[in-house]
Parts: C-alpha cells; structure tokens; sequence
C-alpha cells in the first residue's frame, strides 16, 4: 500500500482535492473555484502522464475558467449590485452552445491526429476508444466548466454525461484513484443539480 501511493500520490492528492472541489459546488461556496485552480495543476501532470492530451489541455482551461469563476461568483454584480444569480439555461444559448461543442470536437479531433503522438485511432478499437472519450469529454466539460461559472444549472445535465464517459476512460488506462473520484463525482452531481435548480427557483 505504501508502495503504491508512493507511485500514485500525485494522483490521489489531485483526486482529493477534486472532491473538496465537488463539495464546494454542490454548496454553491465561490472558492470551489480556488480549489479548482489547485485540482487543475494537479490534473495537467496526471492526463499529459497519461497520454490523455485533450484532457491535459481541458485540465490547463478549468485553470483559467477557475479564474474567470472567482471574478463571477464573488466580483461580478447584476445592475443592482446584487450578486450573480443561478439561471436556467435560455433556449437561444442552448443551440448556441450545441454548435459550439461541434466546433470544439472537430478541432480537438484535428489537434489529437496531427500534433499528437497518440496512435492512429482509425487503426483499431484500442486506438478509437480512448481517443472519442478523450475528445468527448473535453469538448461536454469545457461547455460545463463555462456555465457553472455563469451559474447555470443545466452545466449538472453535462456533467452527468461526463462522468461515466470519464469512468470508463480512466479504467481503460487503469487510473484507478481518478475512477473512484468519478464515480463519487457522479452521484454527487445528482445532488448538485437539485441544490442549484432549488437557488435559481428562490432567486427567481
């Protein structure tokens, strides 16, 4: 045991404090996203380490959108001075959003395939598993990431497609410490949902 978390522990730390990140937003507390910013660091080493190129590059964008979600939840105010409310997502910015994620697939896609060193994913299952998953749950949580810094509740809707895509991309690659973080991040985004639809129905 000693062993393995002498070779695991930047992983284990890295999960943990994803967990403590959980928490703090299923609370709704800002400095989730100070926490993020850690969790992010951390989870740069562990995907690059890993091969997993798309999610290196999405651990270095929750760094930034942690950024941009401090100043939203603590700084930004409304004209009224109040504090930025959690909304429901408008239908004009759900479309908006689709046909950005089809761009943000296509060109991590293009990215993966020609500066990567990953192995064709065309060439076999093995190479095309990882590579859709890799892809799929980048382009889902960097659409997430943003809305829960708008405060949107919808951004739990593509968290709990995330999760399982993220399952099974980690026990692909036997990352196992991230797996079970996963699996709690999963049933935790449940209650997440339910705590911020319940705020944006107060607030409204």
């Amino acid at each position: 045991m000693i062993e393995w978390l002498n070779t695991n522990w930047i992983e284990v730390v890295g999960a943990l404090l994803t967990l403590v990140f959980l928490y703090l937003e299923v609370t709704r507390k800002w400095t989730m996203w100070i926490i993020g910013i850690a969790s992010g660091f951390f989870y740069i080493y562990i995907n690059f380490d890993a091969k997993l190129y798309a999610l290196a590059g999405l651990s270095t964008y929750n760094v930034a959108v942690s950024i941009y979600g401090i100043y939203c939840w603590k700084f930004a105010k409304t004209k009224n001075n109040q504090d930025l409310p959690f909304i429901f997502i408008p239908k004009r910015l759900t479309i908006q959003l689709f046909l950005v994620g089809i761009v943000v697939f296509a060109v991590i896609a293009f990215i993966l395939f020609r500066f990567t060193d990953i192995e064709n994913p065309f060439t076999s299952l093995g190479n095309l598993f990882p590579f859709i998953l890799d892809n799929l749950i980048t382009t889902l949580s960097i659409i997430a990431a943003w809305m829960a810094a708008k405060k949107i509740v919808e951004s739990w809707y593509l968290w709990l497609i995330v999760n399982p895509c993220t399952i099974a991309l980690y026990i692909y690659k036997e990352m196992y410490p991230s797996t079970i973080l996963y699996v709690i991040y999963m049933l935790f985004s449940i209650v997440g949902y339910n705590q911020w639809r319940k705020t944006a129905i107060q607030q409204k």
